[in-house]
């Protein structure tokens, strides 16, 4: 069975698209204007902490992808050679797409809890999920646990939309 260096490694975008977020994070970090740096979790503190863990995972996954390739079941045929037309599950890419792009319409709209609840329940749909009240109920409490950390650990205001009143 032989194949070109590229069979099985097709994950190696995603460690790409992690290790991009984590040189755009830092683009970030290096517009941002605060005024007073001296505490230790200051408003930089977490998107360093961010960019650093995009760079770990990214290279992690990448080499874990390069190890072992792993070509799927359903492209192997009986002889052991790679089947054409394999396909890609392009529901949940544009569900788990279109939950991102509502993410990002409605965040000032309806806030922070709400938007980031919507969005990792739209994911977890597009995934496969169909625990619905369940998906909502646990992103409802992620997303305000993000909303303590955020306002009370860092001292930084996440949009609150209608629940801000």
């Amino acid at each position: 069975m032989q194949h070109g260096f590229w069979t099985g490694r097709s994950g190696l975008v995603v460690p790409a698209i992690i290790i991009a977020l984590g040189f755009f994070l830092i683009y970030g970090i290096n517009q941002m204007e605060v005024g007073d740096e001296d505490t230790l979790f200051g408003p930089k503190a977490f998107p360093w902490i961010a960019a650093v863990a995009c760079f770990v995972v990214g290279a992690l996954l990448a080499v874990q992808v390069i190890r072992s390739p792993e070509v799927p079941e359903a492209m192997l045929q009986e002889d052991g050679s790679i089947r054409a037309g394999s396909h890609s599950n392009w529901p949940a890419a544009l569900g788990a797409l279109g939950s991102f792009v509502g993410f990002a319409l409605i965040l000032e709209t309806v806030g922070w809890i709400i938007a980031a609840a919507l969005v990792f329940w739209g994911l977890t749909v597009s995934l496969g999920n169909r625990r619905y009240a369940l998906n909502l109920l646990i992103g409802l409490a992620m997303s305000s646990i993000m909303q303590l950390v955020f306002s009370g650990l860092l001292g930084l205001n996440l949009p609150s939309g209608v629940m801000g009143g």
